[in-house]
């Protein structure tokens, strides 16, 4: 793959909706959204039945929505999803758009077949840290943002030039950012379709998304890596249930 022009992945002010929230549309190359749409279908390398929302607390690969058992396609030269996620996420962590040495442990990857019920408004839990990433893939639809606080809510309503809610196209390629601010404090979501853009009806279609997180942990441990490999996780769950284990000890 050719070096990324950075330059072309700068954020735009448009594009910060809220505070902490980036948007970055065409954000990967066709590449990468291929290869995205490749590990996706050749699914986990266990054979996993997607039923159910996966655990909060576990981290590694999830799998979501998808309507058939996956079964790793022997011989195929496939990267997993977060192999292949790491180009994109350097290219966020040069930006700035990501701290430097904040890692991931967790990747959700969620199926949406075409006509779906769509997401319910709201805040992923807190036992998750403070950035949360997520790329899209297939049909483009609308996420919806408000926020949480009443106060926050009224004072844009009473002001014609600011729109308490907010909505963000994610088209395929497309990648957002929650860090800080919009977080913790605002809602997201997405109707079910279809949906408008810019007073125009977008097609309806199939949507993959994949969204990566980090589980909080006191003792958590920055790295250069971007994403902490499951021993590694397990690792630091560990030394977070020993020191619970203590408190509740003394």
């Amino acid at each position: 793959m050719a070096t990324p022009d950075f330059q072309k992945f700068e954020p735009s002010p448009s594009l910060s909706l809220v505070e902490g929230f980036t948007h970055l549309p065409n954000f990967l190359e066709p590449e990468e959204v291929q290869a995205l749409k490749d590990a996706a279908a050749a699914g986990p390398k266990d054979e996993t039945l997607s039923t159910g929302r996966p655990l909060a607390a576990t981290p590694g690969v999830h799998w979501h929505g998808f309507p058939r058992t996956h079964s790793w396609q022997n011989g195929a030269q496939i990267a997993s999803i977060p192999e292949t996620c790491l180009p994109a996420l350097h290219r966020l962590r040069h930006l700035g758009v990501l701290p430097a040495r904040y890692s991931f442990d967790q990747a959700i990857v969620n199926f949406y077949p075409e006509g779906c019920e769509g997401i319910r408004m709201h805040v992923d839990r807190a036992n998750f840290d403070d950035i949360i990433v997520g790329f899209s893939l297939g049909a483009a639809v609308v996420m919806d943002l408000e926020p949480l606080d009443t106060q926050e809510h009224d004072e844009a309503a009473s002001d014609p030039t600011r729109s308490h809610a907010k909505h963000v196209l994610l088209e395929e390629g497309s990648v957002y950012v929650f860090s800080g601010h919009v977080r913790w404090k605002w809602k997201h979501g997405i109707k079910q379709g279809p949906h408008r853009y810019a007073d125009e009806e977008l097609p309806l279609g199939e949507r993959t998304s994949i969204t990566l997180r980090r589980l909080r942990r006191p003792d958590q441990k920055e790295s250069d890596d971007l994403w902490m490999t499951h021993q590694e996780s397990k690792k630091c769950a560990q030394n977070h249930l020993r020191h619970l284990q203590l408190v509740d000890a003394c």
